[in-house]
């Protein structure tokens, strides 16, 4: 039997699902999401002042502009820009980093043989080079190009199965 696994990512959170049966359909919905784990980015989370201060005197202050030989350029001095950025990539390809090792923990702990990655076209630029990790041959890789965070697990299920992506929960059976 096909075992699924969903992630769901953005900058500041990752959700990860298994698509589960139940034991007794006649009285549940099956198959239904279980969350099995939910990440946040820290460092994406946290306000920028606490992140990105910068002790030099004066640093964060307006500046009329640069100076090169004597001569006003009209360019601002924002050298601490470029730092930021940087420090902000590697804190996003950290956290890529951390969800792909936790999806595969689940991947290996249920066998799953297909993920369906939904996640904002920039965080998946984060994840793609992490998920070359993943067990070659052995999982089929469905990526969706949308921010589906938000939805409520019952929702994300309804949405990807519409979608044809996971089998739909069918209704239990009504015993006459």
């Amino acid at each position: 039997m096909t075992q699924y696994s969903v992630l769901v990512a953005e900058m500041a959170r990752a959700r990860i699902f298994t698509l589960e049966s139940s034991e007794t359909p006649e009285i549940e919905n099956s198959p239904f999401l279980v969350e099995r784990k939910t990440l946040t980015n820290s460092q994406h989370k946290a306000s920028d002042s606490q992140l990105w201060t910068d002790t030099r005197r004066g640093a964060n202050r307006e500046h009329q502009g640069g100076q090169v030989a004597g001569q006003t350029t009209g360019i601002p001095h924002h050298n601490y820009d470029e730092h930021r950025e940087n420090n902000e990539r590697k804190a996003n390809r950290e956290f890529a980093s951390e969800v792909v090792s936790d999806l595969k923990r689940v991947i290996d702990r249920h066998n799953v043989d297909r993920v369906v990655l939904c996640a904002e076209k920039q965080m998946l630029g984060f994840l793609r080079p992490e998920l070359s990790g993943l067990p070659e041959g052995k999982v089929q890789l469905t990526e969706v190009p949308k921010d589906l965070t938000g939805l409520k697990t019952h929702e994300l299920h309804k949405r990807l199965a519409s979608d044809d992506l996971l089998p739909p929960s069918r209704k239990p059976r009504t015993l006459v």
